[in-house]
């Protein structure tokens, strides 16, 4: 059958919602000496350190997209651009550093993904297709942080760092609508991410953010021979 060159490029763009539980020590500060005419205010509110070591669970929405040309025998290269969304959620943990108003850190995460998308491309007037299914089951992420409390419980932070996931594609060839040949690919891809998010502290030990991350995982390429016909497993 000749040569099947598939290239692939993947971006991944992931709104994530987090529930997080921080650990959060609070500071008392003991009231001046009592002198003999001196009567004592009232002791003061405790106030919450971002200080310390955290771990939590999240779940949200993963939308993206991967980038695909072929090349199939004597046929016009085909491109695609093809839409790779789906539910994600998994945990996260990390340290916070607390300097004044600044916060650093660093935080990992791995999610479980439900990203998803297919395509078909068609050649010789139809009598000969190739259908492509995208996947990405999980991918994980290792970040530093650095932000600003604007009020004691509200930060407001950027993130950037490694990224890195399974990526897994099929494709199936497959002559007046007869399958004869299928192509699987998966493999761990690394990269990078940034993103921004603000986080509250909730009170309790606990604290609830809403990030935004951007991934790009690279660029893969293949090049399969197709010359032994096998039946399509799909």
């Amino acid at each position: 059958w000749g040569t099947f060159l598939m290239r692939k490029h993947l971006l991944v763009v992931a709104g994530v919602v987090l529930i997080a539980s921080s650990a959060m020590a609070a500071d008392l500060r003991p009231p001046p000496p009592v002198g003999p005419s001196y009567a004592p205010p009232p002791p003061p509110v405790p106030y919450a350190s971002w200080t310390g070591s955290y771990f939590g669970a999240n779940i949200g929405y993963s939308w993206g997209r991967t980038e695909n040309d072929y090349s199939f025998l004597r046929f016009t290269p085909a491109k695609d651009h093809v839409d790779v969304d789906g539910v994600i959620g998994g945990v996260q943990w990390g340290y916070n550093w607390q300097v004044g108003q600044w916060l650093f850190g660093f935080e990992s995460d791995i999610q479980a993904s439900g990203r998803k998308g297919d395509v078909r491309h068609e050649f010789a007037n139809g009598a000969i297709t190739v259908d492509a299914a995208h996947r990405l089951p999980w991918f994980g992420t290792a970040r530093s942080r650095i932000g600003i409390l604007a009020t004691p419980s509200l930060l407001l932070y950027g993130t950037g760092g490694v990224a890195y996931g399974q990526v897994k594609s099929e494709y199936t060839l497959n002559v007046r609508t007869t399958p004869v040949a299928n192509v699987n690919f998966k493999d761990v891809k690394a990269g990078w991410t940034a993103g921004a998010g603000a986080e509250l502290a909730l009170g309790g030990g606990w604290s609830g953010k809403i990030e935004y991350l951007y991934l790009d995982l690279g660029k893969n390429e293949i090049n399969s021979a197709l010359l032994s016909p096998t039946h399509a497993n799909i």
